[in-house]
């Protein structure tokens, strides 16, 4: 990768700045569409904006030179990316992710805007952790650094369980509730090994670290013929609801909602999907604290089954 550095912009880098603004702006095909008066009062417009914010924008040096820019503005509860642009000769070397990663480490909650036909774009941003949290002309996409970081601590983790003489089970066998050892997040991470319960806990000490509005949650189907459960958890930020999840392969990944009741129905509703004939009416919801590590399943339940019932339609 080449080197470089980053310089605040200054008020004399407003014309480059401004045509900078109108290369992402004006496509080729909206270049030939646009009449010339229509372009110069595009450029007016830009040049207008750019001296209101080019404090806002940092220019990319290499070489000495002038290599491109990157604009930070404020969105909702965090930073947006407004602009990240390089000229031709310096795409494809690696500067551009280097960038995002080192926005990623410095900003808690970092925003970007991509027009939505730019696939390549929106692979890229995907690729490095972010997640569409609003769609239209441009879609918003967000970087969560709590599901990354959940997601680099779990990646090499089974779905089964171990037991108290740390012999492991892939999957879940006759004897999981009779054996079962509820590990802590330490021992889940050295024995790769876990249940949704265990990878639960694990979220909720990376959440706890981050000061994170989190909650964890048990749903159960209690039947004699489908005694299944799951837990999982949530969180809230300024204005979105956040189900994280890694257990369940299905739905692995990050899911957003602009409501608590709208993500507790759509996660209920697809575990009853998974039980033949199940019946929504069924099961029973629990939002539940940290439980103690080294117990039975019996004492694990114990914990769920005691914490607070939640409604859901």
């Amino acid at each position: 990768m080449l080197e470089y550095k980053i310089i605040e912009a200054k008020e004399k880098d407003i014309e480059i700045l401004s045509s900078i603004k109108l290369v992402t702006m004006i496509d080729d095909d909206m270049d030939k569409a646009l009449s010339f008066e229509e372009k110069n009062k595009v450029r007016k417009s830009v040049l207008k904006d750019i001296k209101k914010t080019f404090t806002n924008y940092k220019l990319i040096y290499i070489d000495k030179k002038i290599g491109g820019a990157y604009c930070l503005t404020p969105y909702e509860n965090g930073l947006m990316i407004d602009e990240l642009y390089l000229f031709k000769e310096y795409r494809n070397q690696g500067i551009g992710t280097n960038i995002i990663e080192k926005l990623k480490k410095d900003i808690p909650i970092l925003y970007v805007w991509v027009y939505k036909e730019n696939k390549n774009a929106l692979n890229f941003f995907t690729n490095k952790g972010f997640i569409t949290i609003k769609n239209g002309r441009t879609t918003i996409m967000k970087y969560d650094n709590l599901y990354d970081t959940i997601k680099e601590k779990l990646k090499d983790v089974k779905i089964g369980y171990r037991d108290k003489e740390g012999n492991k089970y892939l999957g879940y066998k006759k004897n999981f509730k009779d054996v079962f050892y509820f590990q802590s997040p330490k021992q889940v991470l050295e024995s790769k090994i876990a249940t949704c319960f265990e990878q639960v806990e694990v979220e909720r000490e990376i959440a706890s670290k981050l000061d994170i509005d989190y909650r964890t949650y048990y749903m159960t189907y209690p039947d004699d013929e489908y005694d299944m459960s799951h837990t999982f958890l949530i969180y809230k930020d300024h204005k979105k609801y956040y189900w994280v999840e890694n257990a369940w392969l299905a739905y692995q990944g990050l899911h957003s909602y602009n409501s608590k009741e709208t993500l507790l129905n759509d996660v209920v509703s697809k575990f009853v999907a998974t039980i033949p004939h199940g019946e929504l009416k069924k099961v029973k919801l629990y939002v539940y604290d940290k439980p103690r590590y080294g117990t039975s399943y019996a004492k694990f339940l114990s914990t769920c089954i005691t914490g607070k019932s939640v409604k859901y339609k």
